[in-house]
């Protein structure tokens, strides 16, 4: 059952509850049946009779609240939060990504994005299904949040590709990082529906922000940098160069 559905049936519920059972105390402030003959309560009954209605409406006005605050904490979709790796949509970093940029500029901290693939996964899915498919990407995701800090970005940019944004990160550090990236996916064994074990590799693009660049040019070096470890074998991380480091020799910001 949907949660809008769940939230409709336990207001219908509770509010049919609550007059059922007011209109039954009404019903018997009036008269009550003593061997088929109806009379009049006396004050003290109709008394008791007032009690019951007041401690039935609070009691009714509780639950309704309780299944209310309820409801309201049961976890909805999230369209900013990728469901299986748990890491930002490739929408909701895109609306982010030139503010961590503009703000790497201001403070003149270093700033280094990794964009991470995983080797052959289509490949995977065909021989072993998009489960396996998913258990490979769950197994990335955790391996790589082993390996970050709290304050890097992570958002899966691509079916299989995932970017990450390291604030007051050099291309040295985001080097390293990498590298133990690297070792730590390929430490992780993976058993198929056939009980064969695989070992998953990565290739790895790093780049630095530099001088003038916008998002789309940080990007682009971070794939180049990735189509480059991926000439160079796969199972590896690159750095990658454009034209514009010659803006970087002459005016470094770093």
């Amino acid at each position: 059952m949907k949660i809008e559905s769940k939230v409709q049936f336990f207001h219908f519920l509770v509010n049919t509850m609550l007059l059922l059972g007011i209109s039954l105390s009404g019903v018997a402030a009036f008269c009550i049946v003593t061997q088929g003959t109806a009379h009049p309560f006396t004050s003290k009954e109709f008394l008791f009779s007032i009690f019951n209605i007041a401690l039935l409406s609070i009691i009714f006005i509780a639950v309704h609240f309780l299944v209310k605050k309820t409801v309201q904490i049961i976890p909805g979709k999230n369209e900013h939060i990728d469901e299986l790796t748990s890491f930002m949509t490739r929408h909701a970093f895109g609306q982010l990504f030139d503010h961590i940029i503009l703000d790497a500029k201001r403070s003149l901290e270093p700033l280094c994005i990794l964009l991470v693939d995983i080797d052959h996964f289509r490949l995977i899915n065909e021989k072993h299904g998009h489960d396996m498919g998913d258990k490979v990407l769950l197994m990335l995701s955790q391996s790589i949040q082993s390996v970050i800090r709290a304050s890097d970005i992570t958002c899966r940019w691509e079916g299989d590709t995932v970017l990450i944004a390291l604030k007051d990160c050099t291309e040295r550090d985001g080097c390293r990082l990498a590298k133990k990236m690297l070792e730590m996916i390929r430490q992780q064994q993976l058993i198929t529906h056939k009980g064969k074990n695989i070992t998953i590799t990565t290739s790895i693009g790093v780049a630095q922000m530099i001088s003038g660049d916008a998002a789309e040019s940080l990007l682009v070096r971070a794939e180049t940098g990735l189509h480059s470890a991926r000439d160079n074998g796969r199972n590896t991380y690159a750095v990658g160069y454009e034209w514009i480091l010659i803006d970087y020799a002459c005016n470094p910001i770093f």
